[in-house]
């Protein structure tokens, strides 16, 4: 696939071998990862959330994944169920904390409003130096200085984070619009490129990237039936090990053929 189909950078080499992307938008991404990136000049695509570039919000995962790492009381009430915090119950509660609250609907705004008004306080248990690492988003500063680099493009990833078959049509369509809209009033560019959280889509979520105009899809999950170009599979890296890193980078084709096709199955 050419840089030029995909609307990235363009170096000497004839044909675009890999494309980076970060999904999410935080805000290590812009601090960390692109200085990186521009010292190698490597081009890169970021997925940013608009949630999380308001100071003080945090998208769901971070803060059930801050809750799990920080909390630091022996537990906590939510709903009429006592959460046990201990060391032996923790990521048992937290894991089952996370289920309800991906059950909540409407979906995603009952899971936020649970977690801003019902559970145990972020900025009360979290140190304050942490979140601004490993969970703040970026701003709306930062995403605009990244979008001025030829080198990065930034693309679509929803306002909040859900998954998008867990939400009515109209909130599908209006998390990917909104988040749309704020990108290119920031980049005053067009943004057409969309990587679904969780990797989580359906005919109804490609409809609404039809509707907007977008012409690429990103995911590392699904293949159903629809426009291809809007189902793009990627290679997940998600651990930090070089051999893992190097085997994705030389069998990455063969694997995403295998897993288009249903020969590999996810554990």
């Amino acid at each position: 696939m050419s840089w030029e189909r995909l609307g990235l950078p363009r170096s000497r080499l004839n044909k675009l071998q890999v494309v980076l992307t970060f999904d999410d938008g935080f805000r290590n991404n812009a601090e960390v990862v692109a200085p990186i990136l521009r010292r190698h000049r490597i081009p890169a695509v970021f997925f940013v959330c608009s949630r999380h570039a308001e100071p003080g919000r945090y998208l769901w995962f971070s803060y059930l994944r801050a809750l799990e790492k920080w909390f630091k009381g022996a537990g906590f009430q939510f709903r009429g169920r006592y959460f046990d915090m201990g060391a032996s119950k923790r990521q048992s509660s937290v894991a089952e904390l996370w289920s309800l609250l991906l059950d909540l609907r409407p979906h995603p705004g009952a899971m936020y409003r649970a977690i801003e008004e019902e559970c145990p306080r972020l900025q009360d248990f979290a140190p304050e130096s942490d979140l601004a690492d490993c969970f703040a988003g970026m701003s709306a500063e930062q995403v605009e200085e990244l979008s001025r680099d030829p080198l990065f493009t930034i693309g679509i990833h929803t306002v909040d984070h859900p998954y998008l078959t867990k939400c009515d049509a109209d909130e599908a369509g209006r998390q990917m619009e909104d988040n749309k809209l704020w990108i290119e009033r920031l980049t005053q560019k067009k943004c057409d490129l969309i990587a679904y959280p969780l990797g989580d889509y359906s005919a109804d979520v490609l409809r609404h990237c039809e509707r907007l105009n977008l012409r690429w899809g990103f995911s590392v999950e699904n293949s159903i039936e629809g426009d291809p170009r809007l189902q793009l599979l990627r290679v997940g890296i998600y651990h930090p090990s070089l051999d893992e890193l190097g085997f994705k980078v030389r069998w990455g084709r063969m694997l995403m053929h295998a897993h288009r096709y249903g020969y590999l199955v996810n554990h």
